[in-house]
């Protein structure tokens, strides 16, 4: 399971889905995908949030392979047990014996920082030169 904001949902009126109003979330109300019964009804949001009464579970659907090179990945709560992870990654991975050699966990998101193109492809060599490395010991 993960968690998701259910201070707005897709049902928005119109005229906010498109706003660039920012919620006490963090996120714009074009951004909000809850499809439940929201917070408040008909009401103006919260002055600050509160991830234990302003969010909700869901199935985690950030998952699946990239098309450009087929590798795995998988969105994950924060606060999911170290221990269920493992249990995901080595039942995925087909037991104890066929462990992942390499995981990444990334942080956050493009809208916290910008990077120059230069940049990009630096991180992007390091993780690859990261990744070979890891698959010869």
């Amino acid at each position: 399971k993960s968690c998701t904001c259910k201070i707005c949902n897709r049902k928005a009126e119109e005229s906010d889905r498109h706003s660039n109003k920012l919620y006490p979330c963090g996120r714009l109300v074009r951004r909000h995908s809850f499809n439940g019964k929201i917070v408040q009804e008909g009401g103006n949001p919260p002055d600050e949030y509160d991830i234990s009464a302003h969010s909700a579970k869901v199935p985690v659907t950030g998952f699946g392979r990239l098309k450009s090179n087929g590798c795995k990945f998988l969105r994950i709560d924060t606060r999911t047990k170290e221990e269920v992870i493992y249990e995901l990654l080595v039942d995925d991975c087909g037991g104890k014996e066929f462990k992942p050699s390499l995981i990444l966990s990334i942080y956050g998101g493009a809208k916290y920082f910008t990077m120059t193109e230069k940049l990009e492809k630096v991180i992007v060599q390091g993780i690859i030169y990261a990744s070979t490395s890891a698959s010869n010991q």
